[in-house]
């Protein structure tokens, strides 16, 4: 009986080392996967800041290039707005001259007509 019970232990303990090296290999393939996980994780994560940091970069870009154009383009209508008032204002202005003078001209005349007809009247 004891040459059965050896074959049995014998087979016993080589299920038993069979069992243990299976167990070793999983631990290790575990332990792999959850270092592989991890690295994911960081890896993830570097990649998030990177990308909220760069969507952040955009928009402080994009809002300087708006305010940038917006201001640019408000400082050009302004100014070819006022050339435009100050030809016009500047026309005006000759023009008003022009009447000015016209009117102390007409004011010298009735100044002379008036004298002469005051020296005609003596």
């Amino acid at each position: 009986m004891s040459s059965i019970i050896s074959p049995e232990i014998r087979d016993l303990q080589q299920k038993y080392e069979d069992l243990r090296t299976d167990l070793a290999r999983t631990q290790n393939e575990i332990a792999r996967s959850q270092g592989e996980i991890e690295a994911i994780k960081q890896n993830t994560a570097r990649n998030d800041r990177q990308t909220n940091r760069q969507f952040v970069i955009f928009l402080v870009t994009m809002t300087i290039a708006v305010a940038g154009s917006l201001i640019g383009t408000s400082i050009f209508q302004t100014e070819s707005l006022r050339r435009e008032m100050d030809a016009k204002f500047g026309t005006v202005n000759q023009r008003i001259d022009g009447v000015e003078k016209r009117m102390e001209r007409i004011e010298k005349t009735l100044d002379e007509i008036s004298k002469e007809l005051r020296s005609q009247r003596k």
